[in-house]
């Protein structure tokens, strides 16, 4: 769970106490994003996640995927299964045979199904480039921690351009780490397993159950 650095890093949601102005285009198009994702049933993502800090010499690569319906979400990353069913959460940590099992009541704290909504809190918001990649026009918005002690420098977080949605974040942080999130399959409004959020203790007879409530 410490090594799940890219959720950490993107989705830090601290609240700024500094007043910074928001670029009116900024949050125009970033108001268009989130009506979009706001009217889907639910989203099914998959994602990829890179590291890299050259001055430490650390590279790190890991894929995963979530599924989000309301504030219940399904994931699954770097060999563990984080399940939400709207009251608690679940996190299966296949390695070490366990389920830590948290009533989720903090709403600062991270959530897979935050992913999507993450840029709302804590960020002042700047147009930044438009690239073409690979034949779609991906319009970058430039989010600045209005926290100080953030240890991101800033986000860029590329808008899909003909369909409003996320295409990826690149995260810049203060020790010279950068992380790459890139979406790799968006889906929507699927027919969702009935109990694709339950947990089934069932599944896991071996496991330890921690419940840390």
């Amino acid at each position: 769970m410490k090594n799940f650095i890219f959720i950490i890093a993107l989705l830090g949601l601290s609240v700024g106490k500094m007043n910074a102005q928001n670029d009116p285009a900024a949050e125009k198009l970033l108001n268009k994003v989130t009506k979009k994702l706001n009217g889907y049933k639910n989203i099914y993502a998959e994602f990829k996640y890179s590291l890299t800090n050259k001055k430490a010499g650390v590279t790190q690569q890991t894929k995963g995927n979530v599924t989000i319906q309301g504030n219940k979400f399904h994931a699954s990353y770097m060999g563990i299964e984080d399940i939400f069913d709207g009251q608690k959460r679940y996190q299966i940590i296949n390695e070490n045979e366990e389920v830590n099992v948290t009533s989720h009541k903090d709403e600062d704290e991270f959530t897979p199904n935050k992913i999507f909504s993450f840029y709302k809190k804590g960020y002042t918001k700047k147009m930044d480039i438009k690239q073409n990649v690979k034949g779609h026009i991906i319009r970058y918005v430039k989010l600045i921690p209005r926290n100080t002690n953030s240890s991101e420098k800033y986000i860029l977080l590329g808008i899909d351009m003909k369909t409003y949605n996320i295409h990826n974040a690149i995260i810049m942080e203060k020790n010279g780490s950068v992380i790459n999130l890139d979406i790799t399959r968006f889906q929507t409004n699927k027919v969702l397993p009935a109990k694709l959020f339950q947990f089934d203790k069932s599944k896991y007879p071996d496991y330890y159950i921690n419940d840390l409530d």
